[in-house]
């Protein structure tokens, strides 16, 4: 009877052990599937997957500032990567967690064993036995193990360390898709230059052409000489070299643009938010300081570092303080599977109390305390150039109002005067080095008024950018 109970046991205790691996093993699959599946059915993953560009699809024909925005943020590499890496700290989180946590495992194994008692201390001169080798006899053991801890607080502040990395890890996200955005809209910005270059250059020739007809016809009839055709003819040749050096430039912002936006290289779409100036009144100094200490992504990276770093240093300080975990096993021990196997367990708490490891803790609270005050130095810097960020670019957006205004009454003072000087050469008054003169200032008129505009965009740009919301700026 007690044979049959011995052995009802032990098969018990075999498809127990067999049901848990099964289970565990099942429950792995399951945790990666749905971590998989939450990955990829996140918002920011399905936003990515449906702005990354395929092969398979039709190339973008229009391309405005805020897709540009999107589509960079979906396909740049820094984003892409920040992803990860909130997916790397979110694993840490996981690790840490982890010794906080019970830990259950199965084993069951089967050996056939000698022994040298002699190795022992027992010797034919000790002892009266024959012969000191013991064996071979069979073994066999498989049980449960448990183990649980009830009191680390080092592993606590390990895990609240984590929990800060890993909310660190989604702001680092975020300041990737601000740094993005902003990217891009520079990109954009310069892209949109570049053609304004183009259109300028090529209105520069069409002027260059004109006069040339002009100088030719005043040639026919008398009033002007050939040296007046051949100065129109090289302003002509000039202004040709200047148009394809704008093509150029204009075709390497455009790919720099594609290239950002993870674009094909090969795709001209076209920009549809125009380069132009929209006058708007400056924030005030207090109260975009105010946004920025607010919402950028930066001050608040530097606060939760400064806070990690000071759960670091609590981990630190936590390895002096004694630790307690709870362990168990039970299982059943014999010969072999169905031999002479008996229930087994074991229950016990142990306890550890550090009295002295040559100075090792303390050597780790001493770094631990200088990280966190190297953090609440990087923070102060922090604020002191998000606060140094606000000004210079409220100050770059109030000069460059001015520029793109006095720009524009440049350009209508220089065409005024190509008229004027037009006029007198065609009335037979003067040669057209007036002219050339007068056709030169309305040239370099039209650069700065490009230049200025371009400027003036730039710095709403960097605003944006200093206050927090390049990822939400429009044009």
């Amino acid at each position: 009877m007690r044979k049959q109970t011995i052995r009802r046991r032990r098969a018990e205790l075999l498809i127990s052990m067999v049901v848990a691996v099964f289970v565990t093993i099942q429950g792995g699959s399951a945790q990666a599937q749905t971590a998989e599946s939450s990955a990829t059915n996140s918002p920011i993953n399905q936003t990515q997957s449906a702005l990354r560009p395929s092969s398979s699809r039709t190339q973008i024909t229009a391309l405005s500032l805020q897709e540009a925005i999107q589509l960079s943020i979906a396909n740049n590499l820094n984003t892409r990567l920040a992803g990860e890496q909130r997916n790397e700290a979110l694993g840490a989180k996981i690790q840490a967690l982890a010794a906080l946590l019970p830990n259950v495992s199965a084993s069951a194994s089967q050996a056939s064993n000698t022994v040298n008692l002699a190795a022992q201390g027992l010797t034919p001169k000790i002892f009266p036995i024959p012969t000191t080798l013991i064996g071979p006899f069979n073994s066999f053991d498989a049980r449960f193990q448990f183990a649980q801890s009830v009191f680390n607080l080092s592993s606590i502040r390990d895990f609240q360390s984590a929990q800060v990395g890993a909310r660190l890890a989604d702001l680092q996200e975020k300041l990737a898709r601000e740094q993005v955005a902003s990217l891009a809209s520079l990109a954009y910005l310069n892209a949109l230059r570049s053609q304004s270059d183009v259109g300028t250059a090529q209105a520069n020739l069409n002027l260059a052409k004109t006069l040339l007809t002009l100088a030719n016809n005043q040639k026919n009839a008398g009033v002007a000489t050939g040296v007046d055709v051949t100065r129109a003819e090289t302003r002509v040749a000039d202004q040709e070299t200047r148009l394809a050096q704008a093509e150029t430039a204009e075709q390497t912002a455009m790919l720099n643009l594609l290239r950002v936006a993870g674009l094909p290289l090969d795709s001209r779409p076209e920009l549809t938010d125009p380069l132009e100036f929209d006058a708007q009144p400056a924030p005030v100094v207090e109260v975009a300081l105010q946004t920025a200490a607010q919402d950028r992504v930066e001050i608040a990276i530097a606060e939760q570092e400064v806070k990690r770093l000071g759960y670091e240093r609590k981990a630190a300080q936590a390895e002096l303080y004694p630790s307690a975990d709870f362990f168990a096993n039970y299982g059943s021990s014999g010969v072999q599977v169905n031999e002479l196997a008996l229930p087994t367990h074991s229950v016990g708490v142990r306890v550890n109390i550090p009295i002295f490891n040559g100075g090792a803790t303390y050597g780790r609270i001493k770094s631990a305390k200088s990280r966190e005050t190297q953090g609440r130095l990087r923070l102060d810097d922090t604020r002191q150039q998000v606060e140094q960020d606000v000004r210079n670019t409220l100050q770059a957006l109030t000069t460059g109002a001015k520029q793109v205004q006095s720009a524009q009454q440049q350009v209508k003072l220089a065409e005024r005067e190509l008229e004027q000087s037009r006029d007198r050469f065609s009335a037979g008054v003067g040669d057209n080095i007036e002219v050339l003169n007068a056709q030169t200032a309305l040239e370099n008129a039209r650069n700065a008024q490009v230049s200025a505009l371009t400027a003036y965009n730039t710095a709403r740009i960097n605003l944006a950018a200093a206050l927090g919301r390049a990822e939400t700026f429009r044009w």
